[in-house]
C-alpha cells in the first residue's frame, strides 16, 4: 500500500502542475482549449486528492496532521477547494492561476518531504472528528489567503487603471467590482468555516484531550482571527466600505493570520502533534 501512496503523490504533483499550466495558459495566452479544460482538470485533481487523503488516513491510521509537510498537503488541497467554491459562487473563472499555482507548490513540496508513517502515539488522531476539525480550519484559512490574493489583484488592477497600463493582466482580470465581490465572498467563506471550527472545538476538544485548556495559544489566536474577520465584515456592511480600503483590509487581515498562527503554533500545548 505504501507504493500506492507514493504513486498518488507523484500523480497528484503532475496533475497540479498540468492544472496550473492550463490556468496560466488560459489567463496569459487566452487559449480556448485551456479555458475549456482548466476547471474540469481542477475538479478531477481535487477528487483524486480527496480519495488519496481518505486512503492515506485509513491505511496509516491517522489523518495528515502529524507533521508540517502533511499539513502542507491538506493546505494545498484546501486552497484549491476554496478557490473552486468561490469560482462556483461567482461564476468567474479567470483568476485561478494565482491560487492554483500556490496550491501546486504546497502539494509538490509535501510530496517530496512528507513521510508515510504507520500509527501514532496520540489516540485522538484515530478520531474522524479531528480530520474534520483540521480540514475545516485549513479551508477557512485558505479562504482568507484567497481573499488576500484577490485583494492584491484588486490593488494591481486599480494601479494599472490609474496609470493607464492596459496590458495582458488588465485585459484578462475581471473588473474591480467583480474582484471586490470575490474577495468579500472568500472572506465570508473563511469566516463561516472558522465559526464551524470553533464550535466543534469548544464542544469536542475538552472531551478529546486530557490536557485541554481554554487558554491554549492556538485557541486564543483562532478566536482573535475570527473576531477580526467578523468585525471587518460587519464594519464593511455598516460603514458601507468598498474599493481599495476593502482590498487593503483583506491583505492586512491575512498578515495578521500569518503572524498569529506562527506564534500560536510555536506556543500551543495540546494542539501540537509533531
Amino acid at each position: 500500500m505504501l507504493l500506492v501512496l507514493k504513486i498518488f503523490k507523484i500523480t497528484l504533483s503532475i496533475l497540479y502542475i498540468i492544472t496550473s499550466w492550463l490556468y496560466g495558459r488560459a489567463f496569459f495566452k487566452d487559449d480556448k482549449i485551456a479555458r475549456r479544460l482548466k476547471t474540469k482538470s481542477l475538479i478531477f485533481t481535487l477528487t483524486l486528492h480527496f480519495i488519496y487523503l481518505i486512503i492515506r488516513t485509513a491505511e496509516l491510521k491517522h489523518p495528515p496532521v502529524t507533521s508540517v509537510f502533511e499539513l502542507l498537503n491538506v493546505l494545498g488541497f484546501s486552497l484549491a477547494l476554496a478557490y473552486v467554491i468561490i469560482e462556483f459562487i461567482t461564476k468567474i473563472k479567470n483568476t485561478g492561476f494565482f491560487a492554483i499555482l500556490i496550491a501546486s507548490v504546497l502539494v509538490i513540496v509535501s510530496g517530496i518531504f512528507s513521510r508515510d508513517i504507520y500509527g501514532f502515539e496520540y489516540d485522538v488522531l484515530k478520531n474522524e472528528l479531528l480530520a474534520l476539525h483540521v480540514t475545516s480550519a485549513l479551508v477557512g484559512y485558505s479562504a482568507f489567503a484567497l481573499s488576500a490574493i484577490y485583494g492584491l489583484l484588486y490593488i494591481m488592477l486599480y494601479n494599472k487603471i490609474k496609470s493607464k497600463t492596459f496590458d495582458t493582466v488588465y485585459k484578462n482580470l475581471p473588473n474591480l467590482e467583480k474582484i471586490e465581490s470575490m474577495l468579500c465572498k472568500s472572506a465570508t467563506v473563511g469566516f463561516f468555516a472558522l465559526t464551524f471550527v470553533i464550535t466543534v472545538g469548544f464542544i469536542w476538544l475538552p472531551k478529546a484531550f486530557k490536557n485541554f485548556s481554554y487558554t491554549d495559544a492556538k485557541l486564543i489566536g483562532t478566536l482573535i482571527i475570527w473576531l477580526v474577520y467578523g468585525g471587518g465584515l460587519g464594519i464593511r456592511k455598516i460603514a458601507n466600505l468598498s474599493g481599495k480600503k476593502t482590498a487593503t483590509m483583506t491583505i492586512v487581515g491575512f498578515i495578521l493570520v500569518f503572524i498569529l498562527m506562527g506564534f500560536a503554533n510555536a506556543m500551543s500545548g495540546f494542539h501540537r502533534f509533531y
